[in-house]
């Protein structure tokens, strides 16, 4: 394992949710919308891991960044748009 710096303290919300420093995420180019695996090394110790970077907005039926609308808060393209209308 490469060699650990600390970043930080954060405490446990009631949700369960952590909130990472933007030093950290600045200095790994990590935005919000990415997607990461996690890890349990043991009882003190998880592992994120970076598996997909957000590079723009993409319709959640097929991924394409083409020609998008925005229905109900989601990304939908012209092919898809129509496929379900058709539908």
């Amino acid at each position: 394992m490469e060699h650990m710096e600390r970043i930080g303290t954060r405490t446990l919300d009631e949700l369960g949710r952590i909130l990472l420093p933007s030093e950290l995420r600045a200095k790994l180019s990590w935005t919000d919308k990415d997607t990461f695996a996690m890890y349990y090394v043991d009882r003190n110790t998880i592992m994120l891991q970076l598996m997909e970077k957000q590079q723009g907005t993409k319709c959640v039926f097929c991924g394409t960044a083409e020609a998008l609308t925005t229905i109900n808060g989601k990304d939908i393209c012209g092919s898809c748009s129509e496929i379900i209308k058709k539908g």
